[in-house]
């Protein structure tokens, strides 16, 4: 075992070995500024910096460290290869010259091997030993108390190697004490304040003020105002692990607390400003709470606002910009923030000149988005997250070439905008005659860009067609971000109002499956209808552009009939069908999701529960079952389907014929069958045309915006002979 030089107890001027944890990336950070509290006896490791000092410097360390997680003291390193050796090495360490008996001690063991299997037996083994320690010395032995206990201590176990240290700041340094817990705040305080210091936030920094345009709760504007007013992060904490030290100096620590607090800033001779906004009410609310209790009322100036539309007082230069954007979890958010970094990097420019902006995020991708050339990048970690924060400079050398007038598309995307504007082009007459808000403006038409646009009202919904093995998946990614950064100028959407989604092949209940949970819900009109859509939860939006025209020669047959539609989805031809003038309509699918669907959007067009009902249920079973007779019936099945809920497997091919023919034993003498499905190599049997009049009305089923793409359905009028 090696012992570990600690402090005498006659004042401490023995030197203390510690080592201060702090994030990955901000190890430097954390060595200049225990260098400028006079701390220069130092090593740089991995997440961490060593420091040889006094008592006096311990104290220091603890209450003015803006970037350290844990201030330690290794007491002991030794082996560790079975049970008996952790025991012994914990055993060996001289306990009374740290804690009394009858102390609390908690113990958090970080690490394991293979004697040492988990941490919990880890911490057990190490508090038998020092109670073992304890009741042989003195026949007493010291509680545990997990919740600030007198002393905590702290094993780490590396392959066979073990440390013992005390844990002198007792709780994560991060926690300064202004914030509640359990407030939304994923953006940690010393890893804030370590980002401020890496941009050249100071107390004596050249900045006039800090602007924050996602502020979230407030952490980078808090941290940046203790800086500058000189409060010691430590000044708040009601807890340290050194408390119970049995060598803790209490007169010192007050000295140096006292001292702190006389060397505060008051607000009032502060030259700087602070500034932030954030979109979402719960984030401000939980800034203005932060504000508070740091003190920093009437300093710190927080706004629910979007940074585009707020007015922030630019009459202080140069500025720092802060900002920690939302990253994107999934490619298709990622895209979707593509716009969102461009205006970040664009309002950056417009109102920062010759200032600075720092940018923390975990995707390159969105990084590159904005207009200036990082002066350069640090690797961190952001709640387990790998990232990195970028330093932008705004200046003329740093801007990227076109970037002032915002224009900067790559040609390919200048490509995609072209084609987009010459498609809009084509449909605009028939747009503007036919009254249609929603609408399809681009289906891969170069095959280099293979994605679907839909227009719904404002927004537009971008969906990835699966790619082949052969497409370089990087290649891939880049052409859509291009075509995602097309979109906003040559159809004249907002840029956040475009929606991403990869559309991969589907089968069963995946495609009823949740891709997010936003809620994204609208109303949509189509020939009288209204209808809700969801561009963001599900793979599918509610409703089938490809079927207007079915959907209206629905409504033009429906006066007076008895409709059945299923396979229903989201009833939206049932919903054509009452306003069309049908006595009754009957909507069946399995997908409890969109029957619920359905029945909020009969509802919302305000036809009667009693005469337009939804059911539940597999259509196969249903229509062997079903007695009641259809004057109208629509039939859009799945390709395959294998869903728990079906009896069976549907395939469409291979089924269709019994389906068919089960349709039409409910279907009136004079009534009609409209079939119709998506299978692009799908052949009606021979057999049912010698049985019933077949009318294929393919091409009178498609609108303008789907002739590029003949195949996207097919479509048949059936008749009894």
């Amino acid at each position: 075992m090696t012992d570990i030089q600690t402090p005498s107890q006659d004042g401490g001027q023995q030197n203390i070995a510690l080592e201060l944890t702090c994030p990955i990336g901000l190890e430097n950070i954390l060595e200049k500024e225990l260098h400028a509290l006079g701390l220069t006896n130092t090593r740089l490791g991995e997440a961490q910096v060593k420091l040889t000092t006094d008592l006096k410097g311990m104290y220091q360390a603890c209450l003015w460290s803006r970037v350290a997680t844990r201030v330690m003291m290794p007491l002991a390193t030794f082996k560790v290869t079975n049970a008996d050796e952790l025991y012994q090495g914990v055993l060996d360490v001289d306990w009374s010259e740290h804690m009394h008996p009858d102390n609390t001690i908690a113990i958090d063991c970080h690490g394991t091997n293979h004697a040492i299997r988990n941490t919990q037996f880890g911490a057990v083994r190490t508090k038998d030993a020092i109670a073992d320690f304890f009741v042989k010395k003195t026949g007493q032995r010291p509680s545990v108390e997990k919740q600030n206990p007198d002393l905590r201590i702290a094993l780490k176990i590396k392959r066979d190697n073990a440390t013992l240290s005390l844990d002198l700041s007792g709780d994560s340094l991060h926690r300064r004490g202004y914030r509640q817990q359990g407030a939304m705040a994923p953006l940690k305080e010393n890893l804030a304040a370590g980002l401020l210091l890496r941009a050249g936030w100071s107390k004596d920094a050249p900045f006039k003020q800090l602007v924050d345009p996602m502020c979230g709760s407030g952490t980078f504007l808090v941290e940046a105002a203790l800086i500058s007013m000189n409060i010691a992060p430590g000044a708040r904490r009601q807890y340290w692990g050194f408390k119970g030290w049995k060598k803790h100096d209490h007169r010192m620590w007050q000295q140096l607390m006292d001292l702190a607090k006389n060397e505060r800033v008051d607000p009032a001779d502060l030259n700087v400003r602070f500034q932030g906004t954030d979109r979402e009410q719960k984030a401000i609310a939980a800034a203005r709470e932060n504000i508070k209790r740091a003190g920093l009322s009437g300093v710190v100036e927080v706004s629910m606002s979007s940074f585009q539309s707020h007015e922030f007082d630019w009459s202080s230069q140069p500025t720092l910009i802060m900002v920690n954007p939302p990253y994107g979890e999934r490619l298709g958010d990622e895209m979707a923030l593509i716009a969102l970094y461009r205006q970040l990097g664009d309002w950056a420019i417009e109102h920062a000149d010759q200032g600075e902006m720092m940018m923390l995020t975990s995707s390159e991708n969105l990084a590159r988005q904005i207009p200036i050339r990082p002066e350069k990048s640090t690797r961190v970690l952001n709640g387990g997250l790998e990232c990195r924060a970028y330093r932008f400079p705004i200046n003329d050398s740093h801007i990227k070439a076109g970037s002032r007038e915002q224009i900067g598309l790559s040609p390919g995307a200048q490509m995609v905008g072209n084609r987009l504007q010459k498609n809009i082009k084509k449909l605009r007459k028939w747009l503007q005659k036919e009254n249609v808000t929603c609408y399809r403006v681009y289906d891969a038409d170069m095959p280099e860009y293979s994605v679907a646009i839909d227009i719904y009202n404002d927004w537009a919904h971008v969906q990835e067609y699966q790619a082949p093995k052969s497409v370089d998946e990087n290649k891939a990614q880049q052409r859509l971000f291009e075509v995602v950064s097309a979109i906003p100028t040559a159809l004249d959407i907002p840029e956040t109002n475009v929606v991403v989604k990869q559309r991969l092949r589907q089968s069963g209940k995946q495609q009823y499956e949740k891709v997010d949970h936003s809620q994204h819900e609208m109303i949509v009109e189509e020939h009288g209808c209204d209808f809700i859509v969801n561009l963001k939860d599900y793979l599918d939006t509610g409703l089938f552009l490809d079927h207007r025209p079915v959907r209206k020669l629905i409504q033009d047959k429906a006066n007076g009939k008895r409709f059945l539609n299923l396979f229903c989805y989201t009833a939206s031809g049932s919903v054509h069908a009452g306003q069309g003038g049908a006595k009754t309509t009957l909507s069946v699918d399995m997908s409890n999701t969109y029957t619920e669907w359905a029945r909020r959007n009969i509802e919302l067009n305000e036809f009667s529960e009693r005469d337009h009902q939804v059911v539940r249920a597999d259509c196969f079973e249903w229509l062997r079952r079903s007695q009641d007779e259809f004057d109208l019936i629509f039939m859009d099945p799945p390709t395959f389907s294998n869903s728990k809920k079906m009896a069976g497997v549907l395939d469409i091919q291979r089924d269709h014929v019994d389906l068919i023919d089960l349709a039409m034993a409910r279907l009136s003498s004079e009534g009609e069958l409209i079939f119709s499905n998506n299978y692009r190599r799908f052949e009606l049997a021979p057999e049912l045309e010698e049985r019933y009049q077949v009318q294929n009305i393919t091409h009178k089923s498609l609108d303008p915006d789907f002739e590029r793409n003949q195949k996207i359905h097919q479509c048949w009028i059936l008749k009894h002979k």
